[in-house]
């Protein structure tokens, strides 16, 4: 791989040394943006991609309610710490004792001593209260990740309404010239004609173009939490430049290792084979008891390996769609060559009488339509490559 997409301005979300980044640093933002800078439609408002990831991140809901989450987790975390210890000392002065109920699987009290002596249930207060913690970090991880994307997405539009402008400049021009061929009888009034009825067309995309962008904007500003009518000037923009190959295999062991979900799902596993064992000293295995466990121990397992397949899979499909998205973006960048090419060639040979208006409108078209898709084709890189750098992190969250 030898390009890659630039957003200039972008502190990248996770940094690896073998791991390419699709962004350059930006300065240290010098004003907070606040609700109190959001005012009215008439006054628009300038956004880095890091600053709408900051706005987001300090107006959003979602994030005070899981701090709440966690705040409520930390309480219930030290209670049953707590109430862990006392029985663990408790098992170590007398066997006659009243084991908490918190932490039971059976009403054997036999049972429940065995689980605190393994530390089943040391470990599965840890484990919720990790949780929640990692809960936490997978909603700021959600939030950044849709700000990332709603702010490519905006900047995809802007591309396509620049693109629908220059084409009806184009046109007009075009027109403009027209019509002075017109009155030195050069050209005919039907090919003058032509002419205006490719401003017309050019006129029409312009207008379907700029209402997609008023709907995009809108999206965008429903992410960050901004009101609706607010008028946003995006300030980072897209550039294609070479980057360092992405090592796969390393890239699937980074998110092996990283990934929340398989965190969980590993503690999970090694809680129900602890809990087995303390279900043993007390039931056999030919028993009712033993066997519900061995099923749940045998579920984990499975869990673990969907969880480690579903990661492994999603960064090799981030690579492959980057790769896709690369090679399609050079056929692209030949195709937008071409289009301008004929565009010359057209406007030449109408000026000489060989082609007519028509011809020059299509070619406008063309042109127009060759550059939306290059710049489509790179939008789809950026947000494969957006793709690539979650799937090695600890993950997006739902």
């Amino acid at each position: 791989m030898k390009k890659k997409v630039l957003i200039y301005g972008l502190v990248a979300t996770m940094l690896f040394s073998t791991i390419p980044t699709a962004y350059a640093s930006t300065n240290d933002i010098k004003e907070e943006i606040t609700e109190e800078t959001i005012t009215t439609k008439e006054e628009s408002i300038s956004l880095s991609l890091d600053e709408a990831v900051q706005y987001a991140l300090q107006h959003s809901k979602d994030m005070v309610i899981q701090r709440l989450e966690l705040d409520k987790a930390e309480v219930a975390y030290n209670q049953n710490r707590r109430a862990v210890i006392q029985s663990e000392k408790s098992l170590d002065a007398s066997d006659d004792i009243n084991i908490p109920r918190t932490y039971e699987v059976t009403a054997d009290d036999n049972v429940n001593r065995a689980l605190i002596q393994h530390g089943v249930s040391r470990r599965s207060v840890e484990l919720a209260y990790q949780i929640s913690k990692w809960n936490l970090e997978l909603k700021e991880n959600t939030i950044e990740y849709n700000v990332q994307k709603a702010y490519f997405d905006l900047l995809q539009m802007e591309k396509e309404l620049e693109i629908a402008e220059e084409n009806l400049e184009l046109s007009r021009d075009q027109y403009e010239k027209g019509k002075l061929k017109h009155n030195l009888g050069v050209i005919s009034k039907q090919q003058l004609l032509g002419l205006e009825m490719g401003v017309s067309q050019a006129q029409s995309i312009y207008e379907s173009t700029k209402m997609g962008y008023e709907l995009q904007l809108m999206s965008f500003n429903t992410t960050l939490g901004l009101p609706l009518n607010q008028v946003v000037k995006l300030t980072d923009k897209i550039d294609y430049e070479e980057s360092e190959p992405i090592d796969l295999e390393n890239s699937v062991k980074i998110a092996l290792k990283n990934n929340v979900g398989i965190k969980i799902a590993d503690e999970n596993h090694e809680i129900a084979k602890l809990t087995l064992k303390a279900i043993s000293g007390r039931f056999p295995s030919n028993t009712y008891k033993y066997k519900e466990q061995d099923v749940l121990v045998q579920q984990a397992a499975k869990n673990l390996e969907t969880a480690k397949s579903g990661v492994e899979m999603g960064v090799r499909s981030a690579v492959l769609n980057l790769q896709t998205a690369e090679k399609q973006i050079k056929t692209y960048q030949k195709a937008v060559q071409q289009a301008e090419q004929a565009l010359k060639i057209a406007e030449t040979t109408f000026e000489l009488g060989q082609s007519t208006s028509s011809e020059v409108t299509q070619a406008n078209i063309n042109l127009m339509n060759a550059k939306k898709s290059l710049t489509q084709q790179i939008h789809a890189y950026n947000l494969a490559l957006l793709d690539y750098e979650y799937s090695i992190g600890i993950g997006k969250g739902v």
